[in-house]
């Protein structure tokens, strides 16, 4: 009997280890494979490693305060065991000396407590984290490279196309299919393009920073989109300050003045107008302007307008010809340059999309030299409102 249930037993420790090694084994596989899970597990384990720092801070601080308590209690009983000792005047001092401590202990206490949740914390959630900050890289990483993969076949086909549609002997409805077909490879290259710029924004690395001429920058692309324009009978008038260099890169401000003034020019109607202007509203920040009078976004619409793909209705919808990766391509370049952007609008009454950068050092030296020179000027204030019978000197 007894050997039978050795044999039982010993069948079923067997199996339990043979399911506890599968077990362990595809824990360390899911732990190894699985980034989310192994976030979890390494969540967790800080955790308990937390609440276990927190005991040995409680166990530590109890016991440094029972030891100079009964330090304290020692003291005061082997003073009032001495002869010619008030009683009374011992425990006072004794009350007040274990006060002293326990609030002392406290403090400290505290303090460590503060201290390693802070850091625990932080450690917390950067490993929760960093399975989605990965994830996000990679997905713009492998976004980029099918981007660039496509450039190439894309740029034959739409070549091979423009060859055909030189043909004179190609029939009617035939071109008309060629030249839609261009018009849509046109408008994926524009979309590979906002895809290629948006990978780029997160290596800030990669891109060059120098002194560049706002103003040039939006001269040429005016006269690329002039095209566009002159299709719609659109006025765009550029006002250009003395002082627009600004700190950036070339590229990467094209592809701003790019994507805002393609936007206007597309939602202002036929023989509608534009206003660009360039100028430095602070000693050391230059604001570029482009306001258009067309159909304006909506309130509901406004607060998404850089969120990537999204187009409101009816302004933003696909056949507009817009990738839905314009503005989201803005704003990321804007915060790489260290600017500010602004969006106001109103329906039916149009746009203004306000971008401020930092200037460049060109700029810098010339606003300092204008401010020198300002130095040895005087000026005098007259104010001719109704309420206003005072005039000012100011002579310096």
């Amino acid at each position: 009997m007894s050997k039978i249930f050795a044999e039982s037993l010993g069948q079923t420790l067997k199996a339990y280890s043979k399911r506890f090694a599968v077990s362990v084994t595809d824990f360390a596989n899911k732990y190894q494979y699985d980034p989310f899970f192994r976030t979890e597990v390494n969540v967790v384990a800080l955790q308990v490693a937390f609440s276990a720092l927190l005991l040995i801070v409680v166990s530590v601080t109890a016991k440094v305060l029972y030891h100079d308590a009964s330090l304290a209690l020692s003291r005061g009983i082997e003073e009032a065991l001495s002869p010619g000792s008030a009683p009374g005047s011992i425990s006072d001092s004794v009350a007040a000396e274990l006060a002293s401590m326990r609030s002392r202990t406290v403090v400290y206490a505290t303090a460590v407590i503060i201290a390693v949740t802070l850091i625990l914390s932080y450690i917390i959630t950067r490993i929760a984290l960093l399975p989605t900050r990965n994830a996000l890289e990679s997905q713009k990483q492998f976004i980029g490279n099918v981007a660039h993969e496509l450039r190439t076949p894309l740029s034959v086909i739409k070549t091979n196309t423009e060859v055909a549609l030189m043909s004179a002997e190609l029939q009617k409805d035939m071109r008309a299919t060629f030249d839609s077909t261009v018009e849509e490879l046109d408008r994926i290259s524009e979309i590979i393009n906002n895809l290629l710029s948006l990978s780029a924004s997160i290596r800030p690395e990669r891109i060059e920073f120098k002194d560049i001429d706002l103003g040039e920058v939006v001269r040429g692309v005016i006269e690329k989109l002039q095209s566009l324009t002159d299709s719609k009978r659109l006025e765009v008038t550029a006002r250009m300050s003395e002082r627009r260099v600004v700190w950036g890169n070339a590229i990467a401000l094209e592809q701003v003045v790019m994507n805002v003034l393609k936007n206007a020019i597309i939602h202002t109607p036929r023989s509608g107008r534009i206003l660009v202007t360039v100028e430095p509203v602070h000693p050391d920040h230059m604001e570029l302007t482009i306001q258009d009078f067309g159909a304006g976004i909506a309130r509901k619409d406004l607060f998404r307008i850089f969120e990537p793909y999204y187009r409101g209705d009816p302004s933003r919808r696909r056949g507009s010809g817009g990738s839905g990766l314009g503005l989201t391509i803005v704003s990321e370049l804007v915060k790489l340059h260290n600017g500010k952007i602004t969006v106001r609008s109103a329906e039916q009454r149009g746009t203004i999309v306000t971008i401020q950068l930092p200037a460049g050092q060109q700029s810098l030296s010339e606003s300092g030299a204008a401010e020198r020179q300002r130095e040895n000027v005087s000026e005098i204030a007259v104010d001719f409102s109704r309420n206003g019978n005072r005039t000012g000197n100011n002579s310096s």
